[in-house]
C-alpha cells in the first residue's frame, strides 16, 4: 500500500522536480498539499487533483492526522521548524537541502527523529544523476585505482530563480537563504565527494567572494584534506555560462567529469567516453533523479535498520559548510575538523 504524504511548499523546485515522480510514484501518494499563495496553492491542486489543499502546514497538520509522509520544498529559513513540527506530527520528512543551518536545529532534528522513530532524508538529488551514478560505479569497481584527489566544479551565470525572469529571489536573501552559492551548490557538492571518497574529512580552509555591500557569498574555493585523499571545491555564480566538471583522480587512472559525458583514462587503456542524454548543469529540476532518490526513501522508512544514513549524510555536509564559513572568517585559515559528527563549535553562517 502506497504511504500517504503532503507536500508542503509548491515553488518552482516542488512543481517541476518533486510533483512529477510523486504523482506517478507506486511507493506514495500525495493526498495534501499546502503553500501560502493561493497561485502557487491553485497549480498543486491542478498537479494533485485528489489530494486537500491548505494554506500553512501547521492548518494541513491540523486537517490530516493521519499521514505518513511529509516533504518540506520551502525556503531553506523554514526547513528546521517545519520539519520538527512534521516529525512531532509522527510523519516521517522528505526535506530540501540544506536540512538545518546549525547544531543546535540538527540536534534538534535529530531527537525528535529518534524518538518517534521516524525518518529524515534531505534531498541529496545530484548523487542519483545517471552521470554520477556510473562515476560511483566505475571507482568504487576499483576501475581507476585508489582515489587520492577529486575536484569538483559548479559553475553558474546568475543565482537560480524560483520563477521565469527571476535572478535569485530568496537565494540572496542572507535571512531566508542561510548563505549564498554554498547552501545553493556546495552541499550537493559536499555529499557528492562524501559518496566518492567514504572518509570523514580531517582539515579544510576557504575563500569566498562576499560583495562589498553585503548580501551571501557568490563565489566559494574549499580545499578538504581526508586521511588518504584531498579535494578541491569550486563554486561561483559569475562564470561566462553554465557546466558541472570534476575530475576523480585514481592511482590507475582518471574519470573525468564533463558535464554530460564521462572520459575515463586508465594506465595501459584506450580511454573510454560514456555520454548520458542530460546535463548535470540542466536547470534545477531534475524529476527523474529525484524519482530514483524516492526508493532510497522508501526504503529507509521500510527498513528502520537503513534508517539515518542519509540523515549522518546531512550532518557531514552541515559539519563541512558551518566550517568553510569559519576558515573565511579567519582570512582562509586551515580549520582542523572534529573527529566524528558536528563540531560543538559556532553554527553554520556566512
Amino acid at each position: 500500500m502506497a504511504l500517504s504524504a503532503a507536500l508542503v511548499g509548491f515553488g518552482q523546485v516542488a512543481e517541476k522536480a518533486h510533483a512529477p515522480p510523486l504523482s506517478r510514484s507506486k511507493d506514495f501518494s500525495v493526498v495534501a498539499v499546502a503553500d501560502e499563495d493561493p497561485e502557487r496553492l491553485a497549480l498543486a491542486a491542478a498537479a494533485f487533483p485528489s489530494a486537500h489543499t491548505y494554506g500553512s502546514l501547521e492548518s494541513l497538520l491540523r486537517g490530516e492526522p493521519h499521514l505518513d509522509v511529509i516533504d518540506i520544498a520551502t525556503p531553506p529559513f523554514l526547513h528546521a521548524k517545519q520539519v520538527v513540527a512534521a516529525l512531532q506530527h509522527r510523519c516521517h520528512v522528505l526535506c530540501e537541502k540544506p536540512l538545518t543551518f546549525n547544531l543546535k536545529d540538527f540536534e534538534s532534528i535529530r531527537a525528535q527523529a529518534h524518538a518517534q522513530e521516524r525518518t529524515v532524508f534531505t534531498v541529496h538529488n545530484w548523487k542519483y544523476s545517471p552521470l554520477f551514478l556510473k562515476v560511483l560505479e566505475l571507482a568504487d569497481a576499483g576501475e581507476i585505482g585508489a582515489i587520492n584527489h577529486v575536484e569538483l566544479h559548479t559553475l553558474r551565470n546568475q543565482p537560480a530563480s524560483n520563477a521565469p525572469g527571476a535572478a535569485g529571489t530568496w537565494r540572496t536573501n542572507r535571512v531566508m537563504s542561510g548563505g549564498g552559492i554554498l547552501i545553493d551548490h556546495g552541499w550537493h557538492n559536499f555529499y557528492l565527494l562524501q559518496s566518492l571518497l567514504k572518509q570523514e574529512p580531517r582539515m579544510l580552509s576557504a575563500r569566498l567572494d562576499v560583495p562589498s555591500y553585503g548580501g551571501v557569498e557568490e563565489q566559494a574555493t574549499c580545499f578538504i584534506e581526508y586521511p588518504a585523499a584531498t579535494a578541491l571545491v569550486h563554486l561561483t555564480w559569475h562564470a561566462p555560462y553554465r557546466s558541472n566538471w570534476g575530475v576523480v583522480y585514481g592511482a590507475q587512472g582518471t574519470i573525468e567529469m564533463r558535464d554530460d559525458h564521462l572520459l575515463v583514462a586508465r594506465a595501459g587503456r584506450e580511454p573510454e567516453r560514456f555520454q548520458f542524454p542530460e546535463k548535470i548543469s540542466q536547470g534545477s529540476a531534475h524529476p527523474d533523479w529525484f524519482a530514483t532518490m524516492l526508493e532510497d526513501l522508501r526504503d529507509e522508512i521500510q527498513k528502520p535498520r537503513l534508517r539515518n544514513r542519509n540523515l549522518r549524510e546531512a550532518e557531514a555536509c552541515l559539519t563541512l559548510l558551518s566550517h568553510v564559513y569559519q576558515s573565511h572568517r579567519l582570512g582562509g585559515k586551515s580549520i582542523v575538523l572534529p573527529t566524528s559528527g558536528l563540531s560543538r563549535g559556532e553554527a553554520a553562517k556566512a
